[in-house]
């Protein structure tokens, strides 16, 4: 297990604050943000790279805040390898050894056992000017497992790499977390690659984390307004807060939703493949928003339809099948009835 509690370390370009996170043995974490937001500042905090300010780090039941990186048992691969240029590939994956007592264990049986893991055996005797990319990055990400790490943190490991050696060694990197329970930590800038990696996702701000959970729910649900602009939320629309004798109304234009919370600055968001298109000018039913087809994107699997509300400050999008363009009759300027009931979710600023 990984802990962090309330750590913090501030400087005038990067900064981590305040930031308490809990990551379960075993579980691979991925970490995304903008560039600038502090996530390898936060992986070089865990590694002892850097000491907080405030707060502590444990990994296990240890307290290692005050320790240096190689009594951590964390080892890190970064996104341009760093790999010893003059040391053969054997050699780079040995050398976190130096710093480890193996209890009189040959190095070169780890060294053979990692190499044959990673499929780089053949490699052992080449030297790294000679390796292609996806060579280097399994030669690096090797060399952080030899010494046989409780935890591994990836900086954007992948993102230097062609789109098929990436989705490669993306799949290797969950068959090797499958296979030797670890903990790893991953950044990425890729939101694609970090929904395929299966895990939970972590989200930072500023330095300070943003949301937290799983993939499926900060897509869907996101918490915040930057959560859903993050992941790529299209229909976004501030909302007023009116409290009734029923509880809490909440509306943008003539979206209109029922909620509990009524604190801060709130957004409806409208998930633009739940909207439901029907022909025709709607009935005076709730959430049946009159709309005129201002765009029709053909985005292959699916035909974005923009819509303009009256009252809604920017177009309503809809993500339709071509079978419901044609059956309708969708074209620029028809009129249609867009149901978008079940497809609301209120978030917070």
């Amino acid at each position: 297990m990984i802990k962090l509690e309330k750590i913090s370390r501030v400087w005038p370009e990067f900064a981590i604050r305040d930031i308490t996170l809990e990551v379960s043995a075993g579980q691979y974490l991925v970490i995304v943000g903008p560039t600038g937001a502090g996530k390898t500042l936060l992986l070089e905090l865990l590694l002892g790279i850097h000491q907080p300010d405030t707060g502590r780090v444990f990994i296990g039941e240890r307290d290692v805040t005050a320790l240096p990186p190689e009594k951590r048992g964390v080892g890190m691969v970064y996104q341009d390898y760093l790999l010893f240029p003059h040391l053969d590939v054997a050699r780079n994956l040995a050398f976190g050894l130096r710093y480890r007592e193996r209890g009189g264990e040959p190095s070169g049986k780890r060294v053979d056992e990692i190499a044959e893991l990673l499929g780089i055996r053949h490699l052992l005797h080449r030297y790294p000017h000679t390796l292609s990319g996806g060579e280097k990055q399994r030669v690096a990400i090797g060399r952080a497992l030899v010494p046989e790490p409780n935890v591994l943190l990836l900086d954007e490991p992948l993102s230097a790499l062609d789109r098929g050696t990436a989705s490669r060694l993306r799949s290797e990197l969950k068959t090797l977390h499958a296979a030797g329970k670890l903990t790893i930590l991953h950044v990425t800038h890729d939101l694609s690659e970090a929904r395929q990696m299966g895990g939970p996702i972590a989200l930072i701000k500023e330095g300070r984390l943003d949301a937290i959970g799983a993939a499926e729910d900060l897509l869907r649900r996101p918490p915040t307004v930057f959560a859903a602009n993050f992941f790529g939320a299209v229909n976004l629309y501030k909302a007023d807060v009116e409290r009734t004798s029923g509880g809490v109304r909440i509306a943008a234009g003539p979206i209109v939703a029922e909620s509990t919370q009524a604190e801060g600055t709130l957004f409806l968001m409208i998930h633009p493949d739940e909207v439901v298109l029907l022909p025709g000018s709607p009935a005076d039913r709730i959430n049946h928003l009159c709309g005129e087809v201002i765009a029709l994107t053909d985005e292959g699997h699916y035909v974005a339809v923009q819509l303009r509300v009256d009252g809604l400050p920017a177009p309503l999008t809809a993500y339709v099948s071509r079978h419901s363009v044609r059956s309708h009759m969708l074209e620029l300027g028809g009129v249609v009835t867009a149901d978008v009931e079940r497809a609301i979710h209120i978030l917070r600023e």
